[in-house]
């Protein structure tokens, strides 16, 4: 099948002149690959001259990929050689990488703003980037690369902002915990397009522009001035359905779906008994035969209405719908506002009117469109069907919207990245392999402490911005890049955590001057924390319980002097291993203030002057306290020694102060803290009887020492109980 052949003053390879207006455009399918010849006329319109179509003869392309260069390396020399019969030697050629190779993944990014709220949109455009830059990784994993850097990313689009997971239209200067977006990002590998031009050299071809299928088809059926809208374009191949959507002017999405056009000719075959060559006849003869005729593989002839091979092979037309709209939906979050279906695969029956019913869209916004609604095109082709609108395209595309390879330095390395849409600085950092997620410096950690009972909240140093450099000049990641751009970038700089004294954090530190019996004294707040007195200068924790004290009144100066009160309560208060312990006292103080007489209730001011009267400490020893104590403390043995009772005690514990241990006679203060620590028990013994007694009893010569423990003989070591008799005298032993 070819066009019909106009007169374009070209002469052939036989002749000598070539016509430059001329295009080469490859469509390599995964079935079929089909060359065609366009001439560029002077009104800037297209005709197709010649066209040649060659299928494969082995599975050498998969998924848009190739995967054996060789075999369509041949295939092309084929369809080369048969086009230069026509126009002369062919060297340039335009193609298009498969949109089924196309890969589209999700991604998400968050940050947390529990401190600092997201305040400018480059903040937000940072986060889109971080969001690209995972679903990369994540391509990368899902596929079992080594390397996130093998994947182009050809466009993203938004899907959601989110605040606290919480859909919202913008998070920039919300106030919450969580601020996070999630994007759709399509990716293509780059050895689809390496072993593309691997396989054009081995044809002898250089390529002379590339382009993507989807874009090919988007350029000669949605202009430019059309983009505004949102549309969603599906070429419908064999094997796998490619989906491209326009809005807000430019192409915002890509997928794949992978059923096509190859499905429901698997269907006519399971169904009819049908080889699979008379299944695709028995398929395409659907759109303009109301019967088909064919024999089966069991050599009967039949033949069936139109309807009724529709309705036995409507399921698979019905799953053909589901999965092309479930990713329309997916890439596009909503309907389009219109679907346009190309390539051989949408002239499948019904398959317009169940999209449409999915979609819920008028049957009418969706349409299948084929070569006579490309404006640029002169209607010069025998079959106008809407196979032929994608190899079209890719010449004209390729001509006059060719996608080529951005070269730029990062950090003083080369990259390379695939131009579908305008290049910014982001994209090259992506490319580079930098971590957008810390391009910007993280804040400093916060502190948050419970402050006389409030809780309040200190922030955290705020990360410093990217340092971003284009050929030596100031710019930020949204800045487009151009051919042979010199970039360098540093990441900023993380915060510094919140770091500040219990002074600082109250801010309402006081000193007073008191003069206590003529001596001047300075009294000021006192800072506790975690319920133990610091220093003023003490650097705050995460989650410390923070209180201040100042010594506003007498009872208060007494307590830092160590004096007891003249209070009628007469109490000393201490604690034990954190309990309190209240412990009688006889107060025999009293004070002036400024001449005047007082009580320990009262308050006193900046250079008061404070007397204290018959003024005598009475001290509170550790001996006192353990006497309130209910609990046995003391290890205690009686037993009769020589005829004379006596009883043998030691402590069964040992009390600290800050670490020192005390004894009975140290002297205790007023909301002193004791620790009391339990002693390992031991019997005593005979020995522990001379720390009760004084022995008088002097030997005569030739008398031998006797211990004796209830008339039985003992020892220096012997273990005693209560009620035990012990002996101890010299005698002349016989």
């Amino acid at each position: 099948m070819h066009a019909t052949t106009t007169n374009t003053s070209i002469v052939s390879k036989r002749g000598a002149f070539v016509d430059k207006n001329l295009l080469f455009a490859l469509d390599i399918g995964t079935r079929s690959v089909v060359g065609m010849i366009l001439r560029q006329h002077s009104n800037g319109k297209y005709e197709v001259l010649h066209m040649k179509t060659i299928e494969h003869d082995e599975r050498s392309m998969l998924d848009g990929q190739i995967h054996h260069i060789p075999a369509v390396a041949k295939v092309i020399k084929n369809i080369k050689k048969q086009l230069e019969l026509e126009v002369g030697p062919l060297n340039r050629v335009c193609v298009a990488a498969a949109g089924r190779a196309l890969k589209t993944v999700k991604g998400r990014s968050e940050k947390d703003i529990t401190l600092n709220a997201v305040s400018f949109q480059q903040e937000v455009i940072q986060m889109e980037l971080a969001a690209v830059q995972q679903a990369q990784n994540q391509l990368a994993r899902l596929l079992d690369e080594k390397s996130n850097l093998l994947y182009d990313c050809v466009g993203y689009s938004v899907l959601h902002y989110y605040l606290d997971d919480q859909e919202i239209g913008s998070f920039i200067g919300q106030q919450g915990n969580t601020a996070s977006v999630e994007v759709i990002a399509t990716f293509l590998p780059r050895v689809v397009v390496d072993s593309l031009m691997k396989a054009l050299q081995e044809a002898d071809l250089e390529m002379e522009a590339l382009t993507l299928e989807p874009i090919a088809a988007i350029n000669v059926l949605i202009p430019s001035s059309m983009r505004k809208l949102n549309v969603a374009l599906v070429d419908i191949g064999a094997g796998t359905s490619d989906i491209a959507i326009t809005a807000q002017g430019t192409i915002v999405a890509y997928g794949m779906v992978p059923i096509a056009g190859d499905e429901i000719t698997e269907a006519v075959s399971s169904e009819f008994l049908l080889d699979f060559p008379i299944a695709e006849h028995v398929k395409r003869s659907l759109v303009d035969s109301e019967y088909v005729e064919y024999t089966d593989i069991l050599g009967f002839p039949s033949k069936k209405s139109k309807d009724e091979v529709i309705l036995a092979i409507e399921k698979s037309i019905e799953n053909l719908a589901e999965g092309i709209t479930r990713e329309i939906f997916q890439l596009n979050a909503k309907a389009p506002q219109a679907v346009m279906l190309v390539g051989g695969g949408s002239l499948t029956p019904t398959l317009r009117e169940k999209m449409a019913d999915k979609l819920n869209l008028p049957i009418e916004r969706v349409a299948v469109r084929g070569v006579n609604a490309i404006q640029s095109l002169i209607p010069t082709l025998k079959d106008e069907g809407p196979e032929l609108v994608t190899p079209v395209g890719i010449g004209i595309a390729a001509k006059e919207n060719p996608v080529r390879y951005v070269t730029v330095t990062v950090n003083g390395k080369m990259i390379r990245l695939f131009q579908v849409k305008m290049l910014t600085i982001g994209d090259a950092l992506i490319a580079a392999g930098a971590n957008l997620s810390k391009l910007y410096g993280k804040p400093g950690m916060g502190l948050m402490v419970r402050m006389n009972q409030e809780v309040m909240m200190f922030k955290g140093e705020v990360g410093s911005s990217p340092v971003i450099t284009m050929d030596g000049t100031s710019a930020s990641i949204t800045d487009e890049i151009v051919e042979g751009a010199v970039i360098h970038f540093e990441e900023g700089k993380n915060g510094a955590d919140a770091a500040i004294s219990v002074k600082d954090a109250f801010q309402t530190h006081t000193v007073k001057t008191l003069y206590i019996n003529g001596e001047p004294e300075e009294f000021e707040t006192l800072y506790y924390v975690n319920h133990q007195l610091v220093s003023p200068e003490t650097i705050l924790k995460d989650k410390d319980d923070c209180r201040t004290v100042y010594p506003s009144k007498i009872s208060d100066i007494l307590d830092l002097k160590g004096w007891i009160r003249t209070s009628d309560e007469s109490i000393f208060s201490i604690l034990i291993d954190g309990k309190p312990v209240n412990l009688s006292y006889s107060p025999n103080h009293s004070f002036c203030l400024n001449g005047k007489a007082i009580t320990e209730h009262d308050d006193w001011s900046d250079e008061d002057h404070l007397t204290c009267i018959s003024l005598r400490d009475q001290q509170i020893t550790l001996k006192n306290a353990i006497e309130v104590l209910e609990v046995n403390l003391i290890q205690s043995c009686t037993v009769t020694f020589n005829g004379e009772e006596i009883t043998l005690t030691r402590p069964l514990f040992t009390f600290y102060r800050d670490g020192e241990e005390l004894h009975a006679d140290s002297i205790l203060m007023a909301n002193d803290e004791l620790i009391m620590r339990k002693r390992n028990h031991q019997p005593f013994i005979f020995q522990d009887v001379f720390t009760q007694v004084d022995l008088t009893i002097q030997p005569q010569p030739g008398e031998s020492l006797i211990i004796l423990k209830n008339n039985e003989k003992a020892g220096f070591q012997t273990e005693l109980q209560t009620g035990d008799h012990l002996i101890l005298k010299f005698e002349v032993l016989v």
